[in-house]
């Protein structure tokens, strides 16, 4: 995980193909003025999806994992908690390749969550394959309304498909 101000997003330039075309893309536009839906950055290997959401209590929500995109996860209006997790995690449902997206949880004995905020003007780039918890309500307030983006960014081991 890569967690940051949107602002300083162009110190991680070099990571990843897919990575340094969001930050290019970023340079020189506003997200905050896409449409609901996709937007495609770079076909389909680089796109936004603008969603609006609701959050939602820990106990209510789901990690999910993906194999071939990255996640960069912004707030455009509201703001949420993310968790992630290094330790183990056990799927509660069979992973679906179309949407690159399967559903997970950690272990019981995994009490090893980490956890951040999309408020401030924060980003956070989840990894392939790493298990993220998004749309989660801040400490001290009730489930609400969430305008968000998450850049859908295809992992290098895929770029040349």
């Amino acid at each position: 995980m890569i967690y940051d101000g949107l602002d300083a997003i162009g110190r991680y330039r070099g990571i990843s193909r897919g990575l340094d075309v969001l930050i290019d893309w970023l340079a020189k536009n506003d997200p905050a003025t896409l449409p609901l839906g996709i937007t495609r950055i770079d076909g389909d290997r680089v796109y936004a999806n603008v969603m609006e959401a609701r959050t939602k209590h820990l106990e209510d929500a789901r990690f999910e994992v993906h194999r071939r995109y990255h996640d960069v996860q912004i707030d455009l209006e509201g703001a949420e908690r993310f968790f992630t997790t290094p330790g183990a995690v056990k799927p509660v449902e069979e992973f679906d390749e179309g949407t690159d997206k399967g559903y997970c949880l950690p272990v019981p004995e995994n009490d090893d969550l980490l956890e951040g905020s999309l408020d401030h003007g924060r980003f956070a780039l989840f990894w392939v394959g790493e298990p993220h918890c998004p749309n989660v309500v801040l400490p001290g307030e009730e489930p609400g309304a969430l305008r968000k983006i998450c850049f859908k960014v295809l992992a290098d081991d895929y770029w040349s498909e």
